[in-house]
């Protein structure tokens, strides 16, 4: 059965690609001179008080960090985005799903790498401009020094829960975004060039749509396993007791090992993912992923609420005691009377 010729896309006219041209032109115009304007405002502050040099390093950390950031976003993105369509099939079977996915690829063609730096642009000013608010972040880490003060749980300097904590979080997140933007991007490339063939009989998966989307899942769920690493240390700011800030007795002795467990799980997900670009299907990570998030509710969820609800809430004040004891001492250093 031949294929119809593929319907062309609609065209802007002249007139309205001018107007959204202007219309461009005067949001990027306006969203700098107001930028410029509460800088200008902010430097005449620091002038008065004699504290120029905390504005030129609070600035010129920001404008690293967005270059920086952004750039490797963009950079990421749209080099997944040529992959996707490098690794586009030679040959598509004929079926109606292609034949309305064709008008796309034809308009998309001509446009392809205009397309592609557009959204490189978008994708690095979106993420050097949510990077360069976290400047303060990035100067405690990099500028951060030891307490002497080591942390009762795991026995590590508490200066790592003051800078590097909130570091290794602040990473973590932009990695998972530009992983997530590439898996999206990726998805919809393979889709629209035939690597991804939903209404296909056969493989729905060409190999080389299959192997792109298995290393973006797997490295997905390895960041999943650094995240619950990091989580262990995350308790120690928990308030599950309702009175003290700290690591309590449910955090201790079950969600700590359940986040060490759960770490195990995700990182064999990830084994699955990257092994899957050998096989066919996804049969194999789909079962990993099923016992992570299976995993995750059970180890994760239910089992610290039934240790609060049946061990600890019975006998809160013998449970909680150590705990509230760590709480006071460090309230007690932290303002200097651990010796009255």
């Amino acid at each position: 059965m031949a294929m119809r010729p593929p319907m062309p896309m609609p065209a802007l006219s002249r007139r309205a690609r001018i107007i959204l041209g202007v219309v461009a032109v005067l949001v990027v115009v306006l969203s700098i001179l107001g930028t410029l304007t509460t800088e200008y405002v902010d430097y005449l502050w620091f002038a008065e008080t004699g504290y120029t040099s905390v504005f030129w390093t609070e600035l010129s950390t920001r404008v690293v960090l967005f270059l920086v950031v952004g750039v490797a976003t963009g950079l990421a993105v749209v080099g997944n985005l040529i992959l996707a369509y490098r690794l586009r099939p030679a040959f598509r079977p004929m079926s109606l799903e292609q034949q309305n996915l064709e008008r796309y690829r034809v308009a998309i063609e001509p446009r392809r790498k205009l397309l592609l730096i557009a959204i490189g642009i978008v994708m690095a000013v979106f993420a050097g401009f949510t990077a360069q608010g976290s400047w303060q972040t990035w100067l405690l880490w990099r500028n951060g020094t030891e307490f002497g003060i080591t942390d009762p749980q795991f026995g590590m300097d508490v200066s790592f829960f003051a800078f590097d904590y909130p570091f290794y979080r602040l990473v973590l997140g932009f990695l998972f975004a530009i992983v997530l933007f590439s898996l999206a991007g990726a998805a919809a490339v393979h889709y629209v060039f035939g690597g991804i063939r939903l209404q296909s009989k056969g493989d729905r998966f060409s190999s080389g749509a299959r192997m792109h989307l298995s290393v973006l899942l797997g490295v997905f769920v390895l960041l999943k396993a650094f995240a619950y690493y990091l989580d262990r240390f995350g308790l120690v700011f928990s308030d599950r007791n309702g009175i003290t800030t700290g690591a309590s007795y449910t955090d201790v002795t079950a969600l700590l090992p359940a986040k060490t467990i759960l770490m195990f799980v995700a990182a064999i997900c990830a084994i699955a993912f990257f092994v899957n670009i050998f096989f066919r299907n996804f049969a194999l990570p789909a079962l990993a992923l099923v016992l992570l998030i299976v995993s995750s509710l059970a180890i994760g969820g239910a089992y610290p609420a039934i240790v609060q609800q049946f061990i600890v809430k019975p006998n809160a004040d013998v449970k909680e005691a150590p705990y509230i004891e760590r709480n006071i001492l460090a309230t007690r250093a932290a303002y200097g009377i651990d010796e009255v």
